[in-house]
């Protein structure tokens, strides 16, 4: 399974009262996401995020339209993932 594959699944299942570009993820979820994005040959465009007080936040940066951001509650189980949609096209030397 890839990063790609896990997302895909993850955003798959509707969840209610949550936003179309959010998921709420479950703990295992997060460290196996972790896990396959550090495998990606692109895992290395992930950079540390500020956050809320009581939250960790990673945007992952792979190549294409989609960028994502994982939210870890320190504190309990409501960890996130949200997908960034880019709807233009990018120059070389820009993220976004």
């Amino acid at each position: 399974m890839t990063a790609y594959e896990l997302i895909r699944d993850i955003f798959s299942r509707y969840q209610a009262g949550v936003p179309g570009n959010a998921r709420c993820i479950t703990r295992p979820q997060l460290e196996l996401l972790r896990k396959l994005i550090a495998e990606d040959p692109e895992g290395r465009a992930v950079e540390s995020s500020p956050a809320e007080p009581g939250y960790s936040a990673t945007v992952w940066l792979p190549a294409g339209r989609n960028k994502y951001i994982l939210t870890e509650d320190l504190q309990g189980k409501r960890h996130r993932l949200t997908r960034l949609a880019n709807v233009v096209r990018t120059d070389k030397g820009r993220r976004f």
